[in-house]
This record gives C-alpha cells, sequence and structure tokens, in this order.
C-alpha cells in the first residue's frame, strides 16, 4: 500500500502545479487590470488594448477570463476581497463614527482604488455599462449597512435620536464620494477631516462631552 500511494504521489502534484500556477497569473494580471482601470477607465479599452497596458496578449485575457465584461468583474470582486474584511472588522470593534473617518486616513493610501472607483462610477451611470448593476446592488449595499449602523449608535446612545437614519446614511455616502472626488484633485484635502467633522454634527449630547 505504501509503495503504491508513494507512486501516485508525484502524478496528483503535478496536476497541482499548473492549477496554482493558472490562479497566480490570473491574480497578476487582475492586479494589473485594477492599474490600468483606475487611470484610463474601462469603456473606451478594447481587450487588445488592456492587453497592451498590461503587458500581455488579448488571447492571455480571454484566456484567463472570457471576456472584457469578466476581467471587469474578475478586479471589482477582488478589491471588495481585499478592502471589505477589514472594514467589517473595524465597524464591529469601534463603531461607525470611529470607522468611517478611519477608512478615509486608509483611503487617501490607496489612490488607485480610489481612482477606479470614480471612474467607474462615472462611466457605469449607463444602464449597459457592464459595471452599471454591480454599482447599483454595491450602493444599496452601503446605505442598508450604513444605516444599520446608525441605528445600532442610536441605541448605543452616541447618535442623536431624532435623525432619520435612512437619510443620514445617504448623506454620509454621498458626503464620503464628494470628498473622495474632491481629494483625486487636490490632495491637500483632508478626507478624514471632513467627515469627522460632519459626523460631530449628529453625535447625541452627551458623547460630547
Amino acid at each position: 500500500m505504501a509503495d503504491a500511494t508513494t507512486a501516485r504521489q508525484p502524478a496528483r502534484s503535478g496536476r497541482r502545479a499548473p492549477y496554482a500556477n493558472g490562479e497566480r497569473k490570473r491574480a497578476e494580471l487582475v492586479d494589473a487590470a485594477f492599474a490600468v482601470f483606475a487611470e484610463k477607465g474601462f469603456q473606451r479599452l478594447s481587450i487588445r488594448q488592456i492587453a497592451e497596458e498590461i503587458g500581455t496578449s488579448h488571447t492571455a485575457l480571454l484566456h484567463h477570463f472570457g471576456s472584457k465584461d469578466a476581467l471587469l468583474e474578475a478586479v471589482l470582486v477582488r478589491r471588495e476581497e481585499q478592502e471589505g474584511p477589514w472594514r467589517r472588522t473595524l465597524l464591529e470593534t469601534q463603531g461607525l463614527l470611529e470607522t468611517v473617518p478611519e477608512v478615509m486616513r486608509r483611503n487617501a493610501g490607496i489612490r488607485g482604488v480610489i481612482q477606479l472607483d470614480a471612474t467607474l462610477r462615472a462611466e457605469a451611470v449607463r444602464p449597459d455599462h457592464p459595471a452599471h448593476g454591480f454599482i447599483r446592488r454595491r450602493d444599496e449595499e452601503i446605505i442598508g449597512s450604513l444605516q444599520a449602523e446608525i441605528e445600532r449608535e442610536v441605541s448605543a446612545g452616541r447618535v442623536s435620536p431624532g435623525l432619520d437614519a435612512a437619510v443620514l446614511a445617504r448623506q454620509i455616502a454621498a458626503l464620503i464620494e464628494g470628498v473622495q472626488l474632491a481629494w483625486l484633485y487636490d490632495e491637500s484635502v483632508d478626507m478624514a477631516a471632513h467627515l469627522e467633522g460632519f459626523l460631530q454634527l449628529v453625535r447625541a449630547p452627551a458623547v460630547l462631552q
């Protein structure tokens, strides 16, 4: 039995290695495409142009992703995989009022992410854009999450109870998008300070003492 197991082992390893290499190459292409989309947008680039910017062939991109739209989806999923867990942990441990400014401070160190978000948000206004549905769903999720966190902060006595949580959630989301866009034009804009200033206005009076 031991000899048979040993004999079979190289074959299994051989099958895993090409798969691992393929996944690693796919991840590298996603990261490179992320940078290209952040700088140049998505809508006006062909799959050949994207490949040229990345330094690969369009056949390689099609081999790994199948289409230009699938590549964009992989980039958006990759971003959420990188940023989502950190944000959720921060919310659970520090609460909304401290989390939002901290997220803005972190965003100041990832310009490419913010630029990609702003570029796609402008392009994807068109219903036929491949990211249109993704961004709409993400916005709904963000607003819903903010509203739930605001309600939790009200229950904890940290946010004024007379505020409409749904309205406040959309205000915070809109302020984040607007301040980030201003920062892309002028990096002297202190994004965290602007969010802290706004959130100070909605804190419950007892928290201000």
